[in-house]
């Protein structure tokens, strides 16, 4: 886990709510001025006024670099509330947004006035407190803007400011994608780039609000054209891809411009797969609506269309941010946070049992912000290993060597598809690694998917799988679980598999 940095004016409440979220989070609290006196053995108005501002700045910008490069203990990132000029060392600034998600709070000079009045401040010395400060926030606004991933409304009561912080995190896949998750959009969707004139946003109707968004939050500064694609598996038909191409030439979309996929896992990977080969590849960005997409098809660099089946046709391709507002995915009917669950609970299975235990503690009902960092922490750290799946990689596919031809053939969504695939391989699990299936079984159902299915003969299933990627000239690759959170990839025969799709009601 990375660090959640904290910035802002005096007065904007970061040592009071960092140390609530810390304890809210069960992370360790830092107050980097804090850090400062204490190896420098004087308060700071003392080092003020001994040394001047010029040094106090200097041993401040050393401490934030000292922390954004130390590993905290644990597995848990920091919680880490700056003084409110750190924004004035780019370099600092870098090394935070490297090493965590910067979350600026942010209130009017009066609000501030008010909290800190009769605090000794060395830069409010002599001055009219409110206007002095409303100064220095007017020359910081747009370092703080650049600086901050998201910012946050300090002027409310503390427990709101902690329940949106709490939810913000940047998690790194690799040394060049990384994972936002916040209360909201960031207010800085697409990496900074001097190369960038233009961005092509691609999404499906359901998703058009979220995409006028995030053209809205491009503003200025790169140009943004909506592109729509049909729902669904359509997204990813030969037709809709030939299309784009079409539409990006149009466009005269260049090699340092970006495409942006704003919709569900099936635009997500279309809009990964048009980024790879557009001109060989140019850069993405992912938006997903959907919580399967959120936590699973976004992340990782997996990109596809459907030729003959599902994803036949595809390439790595890392996006270079994936950015996950909570509360597009709170607002989600409840169908697609049905879908997404699977996923969820999959992370859980392959890596993560606390994961499983949260889900079955509050089943349907479950913190979207807990579970999409947590199963998101999985697949990252997963994808981080091995990105083009030739080893550990492969146990992200608990659940889809038959999910994918159950899906198909029954027209299940893709998640539902998944939980029958996951009964499927638990069973297989227990005939060959003695694995308890109810394990499985139960936690499924405790969400409300589906472990059952009689809609389909077995015949018209292996014929699918026979023709998945996951086959090798050794057979079908299928995960297994020796343990919760112990998977194992196997070879499995057709009788395997039948067993498999017998104990999900595929008989015949």
């Amino acid at each position: 886990m990375e660090n959640l940095w904290l910035i802002g004016m005096m007065g904007s409440g970061k040592s009071t709510v960092g140390r609530r979220i810390a304890a809210t989070m069960d992370r360790e609290f830092v107050d980097a001025d804090s850090m400062v006196e204490e190896r420098a053995g004087k308060s700071i108005a003392s080092v003020v006024e001994e040394q001047g501002e010029a040094a106090f700045r200097e041993m401040e910008s050393a401490e934030i670099r000292r922390l954004a490069g130390e590993s905290p203990s644990g597995a848990a990132g920091r919680v880490i509330a700056t003084g409110g000029g750190v924004v004035l060392d780019p370099a600092g600034v870098e090394a935070m947004r490297r090493s965590g998600v910067v979350a600026w709070l942010d209130a009017p000079a009066g609000v501030l006035a008010g909290r800190i009045r009769g605090e000794d401040r060395p830069l409010l010395a002599g001055a009219e407190v409110a206007s002095r400060l409303a100064e220095i926030l007017a020359g910081r606004h747009s370092l703080y803007t650049q600086a901050a991933h998201y910012r946050i409304d300090a002027d409310r009561p503390v427990d709101r400011v902690v329940s949106e912080l709490a939810g913000c995190a940047r998690i790194a896949v690799d040394d060049g994608s990384e994972v936002l998750i916040g209360p909201g959009l960031p207010h800085r969707v697409l990496p900074a780039s001097s190369g960038r004139e233009q961005a092509a946003i691609i999404c499906q109707p359901g998703s058009r609000p979220v995409a006028e968004s995030v053209r809205e939050l491009l503003g200025s500064g790169a140009g943004a054209t909506l592109v729509e694609v049909p729902d669904r598996e359509e997204a990813k038909s030969i037709e809709t891809l030939a299309g784009l191409y079409d539409r990006l030439a149009d466009l005269n979309l260049g090699r340092h411009d970006t495409i942006v996929g704003v919709g569900g896992g099936a635009v997500t990977d279309l809009a990964g797969f048009v980024a790879a080969t557009w001109l060989r590849g140019i850069e993405s960005v992912l938006v997903p609506t959907t919580l399967l997409g959120a936590i699973d098809a976004s992340i990782g660099g997996k990109t596809g269309i459907n030729v003959m089946g599902k994803n036949l046709v595809g390439s790595f391709w890392h996006p270079s941010r994936v950015v996950i507002s909570l509360d597009v995915l709170s607002r989600l009917p409840e169908p697609l946070l049905l879908e997404g669950s699977a996923e969820a609970v999959k992370a859980g299975f392959i890596a993560d049992p606390e994961l499983v235990e949260l889900l079955i503690k509050h089943g349907p009902a479950f913190p979207m912000a807990d579970v999409v960092r947590r199963a998101v922490v999985v697949k990252a750290e997963v994808v981080s290993e091995d990105f083009r799946e030739t080893g550990r990689r492969a146990i992200l596919n608990f659940g889809h060597t038959l999910g994918h031809g159950i899906e198909v053939v029954c027209g299940l969504p893709h998640g539902l598809a998944v939980a029958v695939g996951m009964v499927a391989a638990a069973a297989i699990s227990a005939d060959r690694l003695g694995f308890d299936e109810a394990r499985v079984r139960v936690p499924l159902e405790r969400l409300g998917l589906p472990t059952r299915i009689d809609t389909a003969t077995p015949d018209a299933v292996l014929r699918l799988v026979q023709r998945d990627k996951k086959r090798t000239a050794s057979g079908i690759r299928m995960v297994l679980l020796r343990e919760i959170g112990d998977p194992v990839v196997e070879y499995v025969d057709e009788a395997a598999l039948r067993l498999g799709l017998a104990a999900v009601g595929i008989t015949g």
